[in-house]
This record gives structure tokens, sequence and C-alpha cells, in this order.
């Protein structure tokens, strides 16, 4: 097997935990990469010997290692105004009693950079670090600003946001807005998110108004970065 191979490979097992899973099984990691068990074993103690993974002696599950917290707060620690921002989420969880985000474009992928989680016993739980597929309110807003999808900027600029509901969980809804610099330079999606049934004519309005209200913060912050 050539090095490149073993490498997608890992990174296949890597990205295997995230959306909330803390610890993961080895049928769990054999279903979702579709890897033998013996391929998985083999790149898991090399991700063990690394500290990218930590093994459960008891169960036999694994876990992200201090090596996969490192590489992400060197990521983290590129965005020097996280605090702020979550502070901003943080309102607007409390305002809205939705679960907000702060989203980001990488490549073909989307990041939740920063999360707050609504306090909602009916909470949509998303760990800050988690990648997803470039769909729903977020996705949308992230395509339409990188020149992928200029219908949909369109839409944006005449109603201020994107809203949509069950394209990535079926039970699930989100309203979200682009975030800009003071030199009017996109930066990221903010978004607020939640069961679909929080989400109706009266409510979407009220969250996109919430999310415009931080705006202008939002501007200042970015301008700063």
């Amino acid at each position: 097997m050539s090095s490149i191979k073993v490498l997608d490979k890992a990174f296949q097992i890597l990205n295997s935990f995230g959306d909330g899973n803390k610890s993961i099984s080895l049928k769990e990691l054999t279903a979702t990469t579709r890897l033998n068990k013996s391929t998985i074993l083999r790149i898991c103690n090399s991700l063990i010997k690394h500290n990218f993974l930590i093994k459960n002696e008891i169960n036999g599950s694994y876990r992200l290692g201090p090596g996969s917290w490192k590489l992400g707060s060197i990521y983290n620690s590129n965005f020097k105004i996280g605090t702020e921002i979550r502070d901003i989420l943080n309102q607007i969880c409390e305002v809205t009693g939705q679960s907000a985000g702060y989203w980001v474009r990488a490549g073909k992928k989307k990041v939740c950079l920063y999360r707050v989680n609504s306090r909602s016993e009916l909470n949509h739980y998303v760990v800050e670090g988690t990648t997803f597929e470039l769909n729903s309110a977020t996705g949308k807003v992230l395509l339409a600003y990188t020149g992928e999808n200029l219908e949909i900027k369109k839409e944006i600029e005449k109603k201020g946001y994107i809203f949509t509901a069950g394209e990535r969980l079926d039970n699930i809804a989100s309203v979200a807005i682009p975030a800009f610099d003071n030199k009017n330079t996109f930066k990221a999606t903010v978004s607020v998110s939640g069961w679909k049934q929080f989400f109706t004519n009266k409510t979407v309005p009220k969250y996109f108004k919430t999310l415009s209200g931080y705006s202008n913060q939002l501007k200042m912050l970015l301008s700063n970065e």
C-alpha cells in the first residue's frame, strides 16, 4: 500500500469523529470508512503511537487524542477573535433560544469554527471544528459568497438571509446571514439552528432580526482580525 493511500485511510478514520461522536468502536469505524478491520487496526495503532487517538482498553473503542487537539488549537489560534465571537453567539443563543454558529468554508466543506449550543432539552448539538457538506442555510451562504451560486446570492441580497429546513437532517432548520469586515469583504456565515418546529413564519423573521442586530459588532471584530 502506498504512503499516500495510507494517509488517505488515516484521514478517513480521523474524520469519522464528528457531530457528537466522542468515541467510536471498531465496528463503527468499519461501517463508516468501509475499510477492513486489519487495516483499521494497523492505522489506529500508528495514530495511537503519535497521540492522535486513544484506545479504551476495556471496550476497545477509540477517541481523539492530544495530538488532534494540538493541531486543532493551532488552527484555531489563526482566528484571534474567537472569544469575542463566542460572546456574540452566546447572546444570539440567549435571545433566540436556538443554537448559534459561526461557519467558514474549507475547500468543498464547511467548518463550524465557533458554536454555542442551545440550553434547551431539544438541543441540536454540534462540536466546534466539525465539517459538513456545503448544504443547508450555512452552506448556501458560503457557496453564494465564494462565487459558486449567484442565484442564492441574489436571494440573500434581497431578503438578507437564507432559511432552510430538513436539508442536512430531517428535523433541523436554520437561518443564516453573511458576515463581512468593514471593507465589505466576506468572512463567514452566522446562523441559528434548531428543531424545525421552532422555525415558523413568525419566528424565522425574528431570528433574522436578531442575527442582523449583531452584524455591526461582528463587522468591527472581523475588521480587526
